[in-house]
């Protein structure tokens, strides 16, 4: 039997927080997850990299190529982490970040019989 969607929440939190670490060296100030039909949704909020926060008053278009590489390696990370210790099916995840808010959105999808069988118990 599948284990309950919260405990599904808390693991992905868990994780999601860990490549944070892994690649910022901090963890995320908070974040909530929520799972709607075959897709994972976490708002968090995250200190920015200050090297970046700095260089955005002066040159955001340089910061913002900087953002969707950091972005683009988070998501890779993300995925692979979800496959390998939660054996999810993750699709693809998505993700944007706003630094004036210090606020990310990630998206992840899943496959839709993974989460029919999870949320049914089978």
């Amino acid at each position: 039997m599948s284990p309950p969607v919260i405990d599904l929440k808390q693991e992905i939190a868990r994780v999601n927080n860990n490549v944070n670490i892994a690649m910022f060296g901090t963890g995320l100030r908070k974040q909530r997850v929520q799972v709607a039909e075959d897709k994972v949704i976490i708002t968090a909020d995250h200190k920015r990299i200050p090297a970046l926060a700095a260089l955005d008053r002066s040159d955001r278009m340089t910061t913002r190529f900087v953002d969707m590489a950091i972005l683009a390696e988070y998501k890779r990370r993300l995925k692979a982490e979800l496959v390998e210790q939660l054996k999810l099916p993750v699709i693809s995840v998505l993700k944007d970040y706003d630094p004036e808010h210090e606020l990310a959105v990630t998206v992840i999808i899943l496959d839709e019989v993974f989460l029919k069988r999870h949320q049914d118990g089978k």
